[in-house]
């Protein structure tokens, strides 16, 4: 393989790549950045936060610019408190069976509206995961082990959806996310549960072209302890580094892998409940691992 970086041919067979790297040194990589967040001040957090932020009320157009040039947009107070409340009591409930079912021993759970599943996965791909005709419960195990999603969560509680999916059909919200007459369509209302997940899986992004998501976070997360959703902002602009992470990554068992990005664009989206995040996928993200007894939960839809 040859790129070129900071001016410097370089020259590797992907072979060499294979003897010289590991996942463990992708996790040593990752591990200097989270200590490198860790030491940010407050101001400087802020400032990177405030970069990606637009409000409501400054409209499409700037919400579309920025989202086109940055890869990420923030905006507080999407969603209303009011509407976060009326759906806490699932949450609880949600809560509670899969602390039960955690605590078990089996592989998987079939109830009446939903499959819960650990360890040894009854249901694996993404298309059948998506496309099941219950909500899929996943605790999962490897590099963000402990953290549980749960595809189609309104086909286990409807309310949730009743209440949230409105916000994601949101004119300005499809507005914003429209590129070249192409028209995302909202699919999986999904939730990302994380109680005290001290290990996340490193920088990387669901795959090297434009991939649409929305993430509305339903509990505060103010701290990076809560263990915020982490983006590396112009990150989805095809660059030197994007091929450089390409080449590394392809001699990996996981070809998604993004160890390479430029620390003062990496931007911890702490946010208070009620806040719509638009990301493209398809640049370098992660979630900053929690602190043993914080948690974070997010409502996560998908689209296509």
């Amino acid at each position: 393989m040859k790129f070129s970086f900071l001016g410097i041919d370089i020259s590797i067979k992907k072979r060499q790549v294979k003897d010289l790297l590991s996942l463990n040194d992708i996790n040593h990589i990752n591990n200097e950045l989270l200590s490198y967040l860790k030491n940010l001040n407050e101001d400087e957090i802020n400032k990177r936060i405030q970069d990606v932020t637009c409000t409501v009320g400054q409209g499409v157009k700037k919400i579309k610019e920025t989202l086109s040039n940055k890869g990420i947009i923030i905006i507080p107070d999407f969603v209303p408190e009011n509407s976060i409340n009326k759906i806490s009591q699932d949450l609880s409930l949600i809560r509670e069976k899969l602390l039960v079912f955690e605590s078990s021993s089996v592989s998987f759970k079939d109830e009446a509206n939903v499959l819960f599943q650990q360890g040894n996965f009854k249901i694996k791909d993404y298309n059948s995961l998506a496309n099941y005709n219950k909500a899929v419960a996943n605790i999962r195990d490897g590099q963000d082990m402990g953290m549980i999603d749960i595809f189609n969560v309104d086909k286990w509680h409807h309310s949730i959806g009743d209440i949230l999916r409105p916000y994601f059909n949101n004119e300005l919200f499809t507005e914003a996310m429209k590129d070249n007459n192409n028209s995302p369509k909202a699919k999986n209302l999904n939730l990302y549960i994380n109680n005290g997940v001290t290990k996340t899986r490193g920088f990387h992004v669901d795959s090297f072209k434009r991939q649409l998501k929305g993430f509305v976070y339903l509990e505060d997360c103010l701290d990076l302890k809560c263990g915020p959703y982490t983006y590396v902002k112009e990150s989805h602009i095809n660059s030197s580094l994007v091929k450089i992470n390409k080449k590394i990554s392809s001699a990996l068992p996981n070809e998604t892998e993004t160890p390479i990005v430029l620390r003062h664009n990496i931007v911890p989206a702490l946010a208070k409940k009620g806040t719509l995040v638009i990301s493209d996928q398809g640049g370098s993200h992660r979630g900053f691992p929690q602190t043993k007894d914080f948690r974070r939960t997010v409502a996560v839809m998908n689209f296509s």
